[in-house]
């Protein structure tokens, strides 16, 4: 008898901050159900390579999990991200823990391009483990 075939894992592209390690936590829940994208493991320095690559990433990605932590100082690459996520038609969820009223508003482009927004990582990870 031959043994069937795993479907290839879904690729997700990891949106957000450096500063915590959030992608850390990510890969603990998903390694092994889904390939992650990660720009913060690239460790590359010249501005035009790392939008290179990271675009790419977002290109070759099935999901965007984008993570606006509160301590993110503006989004502003996690927004391009996201947009140029939903020009190509991708998945998109989204991790809003902003807290700021005057960063917030700004924001609701990026939570209306997004399939789905959560109030915590971890009811983002458990949501992406569901489609598994």
């Amino acid at each position: 008898m031959l043994a069937k075939a795993l479907p290839p894992l879904r690729k997700i592209y990891l949106a957000g901050g450096f500063r915590s390690n959030w992608q850390a936590l990510v890969a603990a829940r998903l390694t092994g159900s889904f390939e992650l994208l990660d720009p913060s493991a690239h460790d590359i320095q010249d501005p035009a390579e790392y939008t290179r690559w990271d675009l790419e990433a977002v290109r070759q990605s099935d999901i965007v999990l984008a993570n606006m932590e509160a301590s993110n100082p503006g989004g502003y690459s996690l927004a391009l991200e996201v947009g140029f996520a939903k020009a190509l038609d991708k998945r998109i969820f989204m991790v809003d823990q902003v807290e700021n009223p005057s960063v917030s508003r700004y924001f609701e482009m990026v939570r209306q391009c997004s399939e789905c927004v959560f109030p915590t990582l971890d009811e983002a990870l458990e949501h992406l483990l569901s489609l598994h």
